[in-house]
């Protein structure tokens, strides 16, 4: 990608997530609409600098076979992250209101048995 379209996305970037922020601030209010806008915000600028391209650098692409690893690699580095913080939530949410969420913990259970059911059926369609 050219200089100007990398500089125009990263202004676009900070000004519209500078808007939701100031958004969250000034109503005082946070809804689920404003944290999903910042966590696509998110999304986009690591997604676009991860595989944008430029003339001069040879970067992964996601379709070949250093994409592919790089995206199993933080696939499963990020389920095991998120597991964990599910667990942290729960205890958290114990300590605060001495009683434990049932559906944190039915999320918890659901994200345990996630993987191991995804791998057995990817597996099975090998054989």
């Amino acid at each position: 990608m050219s200089k100007k379209k990398t500089g125009l996305f990263l202004v676009t970037l900070v000004i519209v997530a500078s808007l939701t922020i100031i958004s969250m601030i000034i109503e005082n209010n946070v809804t689920f609409f404003s944290i999903v806008q910042l966590a696509i915000l998110l999304i986009m600028f690591f997604s676009y600098f991860t595989w944008a391209q430029s003339g001069e650098d040879e970067r992964p692409v996601p379709e070949d076979e250093l994409g592919k690893k790089i995206t199993t690699e933080s696939g499963l580095v990020s389920y095991k992250i998120l597991i964990v913080l599910i667990f942290g939530f729960i205890c958290l949410d114990y300590l605060l209101h001495e009683s434990a969420n049932l559906l944190l913990i039915v999320l918890f259970a659901i994200g345990l048995t996630l993987l191991p059911i995804i791998e057995f059926l990817k597996a099975r369609s090998y054989r």
